[in-house]
């Protein structure tokens, strides 16, 4: 062996712990890569899934199950959460869509008034002086009142406005939960104007009333909101802000939700934002006679006579910050869009008709029953349709 040349002693042990310590990563390494593996393998797929879902078009309903329901001339129907409301002259219910009866409410009414905000739902007739109020959980309470109904509308958490008429006096009182007064003030033609349409938010603070008066032969509208929370009560009669509008009449004034409520009348589309003083943030303007509006939690459709082309109707949705999300022009008669989340669906007669939010046609179809009422349900290609004799839970294929 040379003399310039040492070997130094090796560390078995060291070297040991280093080859294990190398096997461990690799392994761990190994692992991580598996995993990833899956994971892009699996969002690749359930991104091939949804836009293969999001394109696909169907060609017909199925119907997964059929029960016998049957409704007595003169009986409205409503979607009141995922069940079906009925009411009349004699009373109202609530079916689910398995067609058990969940409650019953017997009155009797000449011309029965219905508000549903989510869970709750109030009942009155048109000049009686009772207001029976009934939740999606059964519970129910009555409501009296010293002078005749005029307007009803209730809040998610059992609070009821309601419009009530005097001698040259309009009374607006609201109402608690347990069915007592919590506050109420007077209007007149002259100070403010005839009350047209009032809403209330599903807190039940805030309330939404456009009137109309005249004015030296011209019809004017206005939309007030009053606060009968904290913030409000240092205002006078709870006013708390306010819109005028010349030569239209408001007829139409409703919650998105407690921030957001809108106004239509047969020219504009008013969209006021705030929980405690609603405030205007947008005014949209149309050229065409609206004919119907429809709103969801944060979508408003608005459908107006076509006049530019074939179709005879003209379908504008807008978010609840007054964008235009979609436009439709159709032909057949409908009874209601459904606005859910990424589509709607418009239906009426035996026509149903099933869009994405961004133009894509799901379904074009004419059922063999006359359908009534629409419930969507949680799977964006299931329905629960209610006819005049059956309640048919249907499949899109």
């Amino acid at each position: 062996m040379s003399d310039n040349i040492y070997d130094f002693p090796v560390d078995e042990g060291r070297n040991s712990q280093e080859i294990i310590r190398g096997k461990v990563v690799k392994r761990i390494k190994a692992r991580i890569y598996t995993i990833l593996f899956v994971v892009i393998t699996a969002a690749i797929a359930i991104l091939i899934y949804y836009f293969y879902q999001r394109n696909k078009v169907y060609s017909t309903l199925e119907v997964s199950n059929s029960v016998v329901f049957s409704q007595a001339s003169g009986t409205n129907l409503l979607r009141f959460g995922n069940n079906i409301l009925t009411y009349s002259k004699d009373g109202a219910g609530t079916t689910d869509p398995q067609g058990n009866l969940l409650w019953n409410q017997t009155f009797d009414m000449q011309n029965p008034m219905c508000s549903v905000c989510e869970d709750t739902v109030a009942f009155a007739d048109y000049g009686g002086s009772t207001i029976y109020v009934q939740t999606a959980g059964g519970e129910a309470y009555e409501i009296s009142t010293a002078m005749p109904i005029r307007k009803i509308t209730a809040s998610n958490r059992g609070v009821v406005a309601a419009v009530l008429e005097d001698v040259g006096v309009t009374w607006i009182y609201l109402y608690d939960s347990n069915g007592e007064t919590i506050s109420y003030f007077r209007t007149t033609m002259e100070k403010s104007g005839y009350p047209v349409d009032l809403d209330i938010s599903p807190s039940g603070e805030v309330v939404g009333i456009s009137y109309y008066f005249l004015d030296i032969g011209e019809v004017r509208s206005s939309v007030a909101f009053y606060n009968f929370g904290e913030v409000g009560q240092n205002s006078i009669d709870n006013y708390v802000s306010g819109y005028n509008y010349k030569d239209c009449l408001v007829p139409l004034v409703r919650f998105l939700d407690n921030d957001t409520v809108f106004a239509l009348s047969d020219e504009r589309l008013s969209i006021y934002g705030g929980s405690q003083k609603p405030m205007s943030i947008l005014d949209t303007f149309m050229d065409e006679d609206v004919l119907s509006v429809f709103y969801g939690a944060d979508k408003i459709a608005v459908i107006t006579r076509n006049t530019d082309g074939a179709d005879k109707y003209h379908m504008t949705i807008y978010s609840a910050e007054g964008k235009v999300l979609l436009e439709k022009k159709f032909s057949f008669e409908y009874t209601e869009v459904v606005l859910g989340d990424g589509q709607y669906a418009i239906y009426g007669n035996t026509n149903v008709f099933v869009a994405t939010m961004d133009g894509i046609t799901k379904l074009d179809y004419d059922y063999h029953k006359t359908i009534k009422l629409l419930l969507p349900t949680s799977s964006p290609t299931k329905f629960t349709l209610v006819t005049e004799s059956s309640i048919d839970t249907v499949i899109m294929k």
